[in-house]
C-alpha cells in the first residue's frame, strides 16, 4: 500500500518550450496537448490520420488542433495516455512562440459557446437531401440517354449532369471525411468510402491523407499538399525562391495563362486519378480499390451499351475534365490569394485566417461550393456540419474584430478572378527575382 501511493507520488518530468523545440525531427517528435507533453515518435505511423498529419505539429502546443480534429475526446486520450511522458515546467506558458494567448483563449470560450449551441449536432435531413439529390442526377443523366439517344445534344447535357453530381459528391465525402454527419466515426468513415468509391471512383483514405494535412498547416509549404506546387506553379514565397536560385523549369511570368491549360482541365483528370491510384497500391488500400473499381464497374455498364466502350471513355473524360474546373476553383479561390509560404508557428486561428477568406453568402453559393463560401468557419471548426456556418459566423466575425484580424469576404466572381491574379504576381516575383543580379 505504501509503495503503490510513493509511486504514485513520484514526480511528472517538467520540460521547458526550449526544450520541446528541439524535437521535431523526423526520428524525433514530441507535442504538448493542454500542457502534456507527449512523445509520439514511434507511435506516429500508427495515427489513424496518418504519420504526416500528426508529425506536423511536432515541437508545437497541438491542443486546439487536438480540438479541431476529434469528436470524442475521452476515447482518443485513451491512446494519448500511453505516450505522456511529462508536462510543460509551472513557469513555462501554456502557448510557445509569442502567440497571442488571450485570442487562444477567447477562441476555446466560443468553441464551448459553439458546442452549447449544439452547432456539431448535424441535420439527419439536410444530409439525406445532399446525397438524395446526387443519386437523382447519376439516374437522370443515364435516363436523358436511354430516352433521347446517344446524340450529340443528350451527351452534352448527360455530361453536365454527371459532372455536377460529381462535384456535388465531393462535397458530401468531405463532409464525411470530417464526421461531420454521423455521431460515430465508423459511421461516417463507411458512408465515405461509398461517396468517394461507389460514387466518384477515388480512395477515400487517399483523400483524407492529404485533406487533413491542408487543414493542420493550410497554406504552409512542404505540409499542405494543396499549395506544393512547383516546379509547375510557383505560388508566394517560393516564387522569390526559385527566381532567386535561377531555376526556370517553366516560363512563370506566363503562369496565369497557361494555368487555364493545364490547371483546372486536368487535376482531377491526370494529377487526381495518378496520385490517387499510386496511393491504392502503395499503401495497400485494397478495400479502396475494390470500392473504386465499382464506380468503373457501374459507369461502364450503364454508358457502353449506348456508346461503346471508347465512346464511353470519352463521356468519362468529359465529365472528369468539367468536374475538374469545378474543384479548381471552387476550392482554390480561399486559398490561392492568400498568405502562402514557409511555416510560421502561428496559433491556430491565426493560421487559419491567414490561409483563408470567405465568399458572399447566397443560396446558390451555399449550395455549389458545398457551403465552402464559408471557409473560415469550416478551417476553425472542421467537424461543424456545414449547416451551421451561417450561424457560427457572426461570432466568428466579433472574434476577429476584436483582436484586429482580417475577416476576409468576397464576391464571388472577384474570388475568382483573385485567383488568376494571385498567380501572376507570383510569376512577376519570380521574374524579379531571377532577373536581378
Amino acid at each position: 500500500m505504501g509503495e503503490a501511493s510513493g509511486a504514485r507520488e513520484t514526480p511528472v518530468p517538467t520540460y521547458s518550450w526550449q526544450e520541446i523545440r528541439k524535437h521535431c525531427q523526423p526520428t524525433d517528435k514530441w507535442l504538448v496537448i493542454e500542457r502534456k507533453v507527449y512523445d509520439i515518435t514511434r507511435w506516429a505511423d500508427r495515427h489513424p490520420g496518418g504519420s504526416r498529419l500528426i508529425s506536423h505539429q511536432a515541437g508545437e502546443d497541438a491542443t486546439d488542433a487536438f480540438h479541431a480534429f476529434h469528436q470524442d475526446l475521452c476515447f482518443v486520450r485513451k491512446f494519448l495516455k500511453p505516450l505522456q511522458i511529462g508536462e510543460l515546467a509551472p513557469g513555462e506558458p501554456s502557448h510557445d512562440r509569442q502567440q497571442n494567448e488571450q485570442l487562444i483563449e477567447d477562441f476555446r470560450a466560443l468553441r464551448k459557446a459553439a458546442e452549447d449551441m449544439k452547432l456539431f449536432e448535424a441535420d439527419t435531413e439536410f444530409f439525406s437531401l445532399m446525397l438524395g439529390h446526387i443519386l437523382l442526377m447519376e439516374g437522370l443523366a443515364w435516363l436523358v440517354v436511354y430516352l433521347l439517344g446517344p446524340g450529340w445534344g443528350p451527351t452534352i447535357l448527360a455530361a453536365v449532369i454527371l459532372a455536377v453530381s460529381q462535384s456535388q459528391s465531393w462535397c458530401l465525402q468531405h463532409d464525411l471525411g470530417h464526421v461531420s454527419v454521423f455521431k460515430k466515426s465508423r459511421w461516417n468513415h463507411v458512408a465515405q468510402q461509398f461517396v468517394m468509391g461507389q460514387l466518384k471512383g477515388f480512395s477515400a483514405h487517399w483523400w483524407n491523407f492529404r485533406h487533413f494535412q491542408h487543414h493542420a498547416k493550410p497554406n504552409v509549404f512542404y505540409k499542405d499538399p494543396d499549395v506544393t506546387l512547383a516546379p509547375v506553379f510557383l505560388l508566394g514565397e517560393s516564387s522569390v525562391e526559385y527566381g532567386k536560385k535561377k531555376r526556370r523549369y517553366l516560363p512563370y511570368n506566363h503562369q496565369h495563362q497557361y494555368f487555364f491549360l493545364i490547371g483546372p482541365p486536368l487535376l482531377t483528370l491526370v494529377n487526381f486519378e495518378v496520385e490517387n491510384l499510386a496511393y491504392m497500391l502503395v499503401c495497400m488500400k485494397w478495400t479502396d480499390l475494390l470500392w473504386a473499381s465499382s464506380f468503373y464497374v457501374r459507369f461502364l455498364t450503364s454508358y457502353v451499351p449506348f456508346y461503346g466502350l471508347l465512346g464511353s471513355l470519352l463521356l468519362f473524360v468529359s465529365v472528369r475534365v468539367l468536374e475538374s474546373h469545378w474543384f479548381v476553383w471552387v476550392t482554390q479561390m480561399n486559398h490561392i490569394p492568400k498568405d502562402i509560404g514557409n511555416e510560421k508557428h502561428r496559433d491556430w486561428v491565426s493560421a487559419q485566417l491567414e490561409a483563408t477568406c470567405n465568399v458572399r453568402q447566397s443560396l446558390f453559393n451555399d449550395w455549389f461550393s458545398g457551403h465552402l463560401n464559408f471557409q473560415i468557419e469550416h478551417h476553425l471548426f472542421p467537424t461543424m456540419p456545414r449547416h451551421n456556418y451561417h450561424k457560427i459566423a457572426p461570432l466568428v466575425k466579433s472574434l476577429c474584430a476584436k483582436h484586429g484580424l482580417n475577416y476576409e469576404v468576397k464576391p464571388f466572381l472577384k474570388a475568382l478572378v483573385d485567383i488568376v491574379g494571385s498567380l501572376k504576381k507570383s510569376g512577376d516575383a519570380w521574374l524579379e527575382a531571377y532577373l536581378h543580379e
